[in-house]
């Protein structure tokens, strides 16, 4: 009983090197875009398989997917990969192929069945991985499809948050024609409004208020739109959110008012221009969501940041 254990140990050990091996070599057979070694791979090895190594993507037709080979891509299909089949850590074959920008490779998933609203953690969505891509092509397919434009995931965003992002005014007008929220939040990105504000583009903060986007629309942990920009030092932008109706005192639990972020960050133009609108220069707020947390507020956060300009002008001003 015990050599019959030993031997069938033995066999499997060595089935799972011999397919392990295989789909290696077939995995870096279609990295290096050599069709003929992956035809010749596949007479001994399903492509429905995974090397769990620093190859990424870790499936054959995930690798296919990022070179964008379409020749590959169809030989693995016809071979009988699955469009669906991943790595648990990986994104789905569609996505990697949008994200990549590659738009026939992405068709011939979708017409092979790709389900073209898969959420995956940490990867999002194909509309999604489309638009990190940018091949507004291809984002019109998606959306043409039925590509659904209000998904959000926690870390990873939505559709509209990331079309803000790369600072593409095309792909944002698209998104909203096709029914995107423009005031969607999701945990630990916020609103479109909210990133667009901190990354400082004047040119998407006016399209998303033009576009209906709440300018004190909060997000806990992201502040809002006013905070996000005071922090940031982008003083263009404060004054239109102001002139748009923000909230000049604003405060967001897990976050201070915009005149704190200015004051704290060294924004000294900011700290002016809050304070002459109408800043309570005195306001205090706490930290944190607990009564515990500690209490803070323009002159405060100025000493610790130890910006001497900006606290000379808070103390000329009243601070106390």
């Amino acid at each position: 009983m015990k050599n019959f254990v030993a031997t069938l140990t033995l066999l499997i050990t060595c089935i799972t090197a011999v397919t392990s091996q295989s789909c290696e070599e077939l995995l870096n057979a279609v990295k290096n875009n050599n069709k003929v070694k992956v035809e010749n791979i596949l007479k001994n090895i399903h492509p429905n398989c995974i090397h769990d190594n620093i190859l990424q993507p870790r499936s054959p037709l995930g690798m296919a997917s990022s070179n964008g080979n379409l020749t590959i891509g169809k030989a693995l299909l016809n071979a009988g990969a699955n469009v669906s089949f991943r790595h648990h850590n990986d994104a789905s074959a569609l996505m990697i192929a949008a994200q990549n920008g590659h738009y026939e490779f992405s068709k011939l998933l979708i017409d092979q069945g790709a389900y073209i609203n898969t959420k995956i953690s940490r990867d999002g969505t194909p509309l999604m991985s489309a638009i990190k891509g940018k091949n507004i092509d291809l984002i019109r397919l998606l959306l043409r499809l039925g590509a659904n434009t209000n998904v959000s995931l926690a870390g990873d965003g939505n559709a509209l948050i990331l079309a803000a992002q790369s600072d593409n005014l095309e792909i944002l007008e698209l998104l909203v024609s096709y029914a995107a929220d423009v005031d969607t939040r999701t945990i630990g990105d916020g609103t479109a409004l909210i990133q667009a504000s901190k990354r400082g583009n004047i040119v998407i903060v006016k399209a998303l208020i033009k576009l209906g986007a709440d300018v004190n629309k909060k997000s806990h942990g992201d502040g809002n739109p006013l905070i996000a920009a005071s922090k940031s030092n982008h003083l263009e932008i404060v004054k239109f959110l102001v002139d748009s109706g923000a909230n000049i005192n604003v405060h967001v639990l897990g976050d201070e008012t915009p005149l704190i972020g200015a004051a704290w960050n060294g924004n000294l133009s900011i700290v002016k221009y809050l304070i002459d609108n109408g800043a309570d220069i005195n306001m205090s707020v706490r930290d944190n969501y607990s009564i515990l947390s500690e209490k803070r507020n323009a002159l405060k956060m100025a000493k610790r940041g130890n910006h001497k300009e900006v606290i000379t002008y808070l103390i000329s001003k009243g601070a106390n």
